[in-house]
């Protein structure tokens, strides 16, 4: 297993906290009302800064080649807290 400070085990722990942001926000947003595209773009690019961020010391071509990782990533997320959603754990 990885050592809890490896890169990798810091990307997850920064995209998962980024897209759970993002549900959340989402969530709080659609109890007043639908969401509109304004505002959903207005989440994801939030919800992106910490995740671009967390990247920007590494050379171009690394990132081009975690993308397929951190998609992977970001979607096991948004399928935890919806799971989370339906156990009754969400926030």
């Amino acid at each position: 297993m990885a050592p809890e400070r490896s890169p990798d085990r810091r990307w997850q722990r920064t995209i998962r906290a980024a897209v759970q942001e993002a549900c959340a926000t989402w969530k709080i947003q659609a109890q007043a009302g639908p969401v509109t595209s304004k505002h959903l773009e207005m989440i994801i690019n939030r919800a992106a800064v910490p995740i671009l961020g967390s990247m920007q010391d590494h050379p171009a071509e690394l990132v081009t080649a975690l993308v397929p990782s951190l998609v992977r990533v970001m979607l096991a997320a948004a399928i935890e807290v919806m799971a989370d959603e339906r156990r009754g754990r969400g926030r």
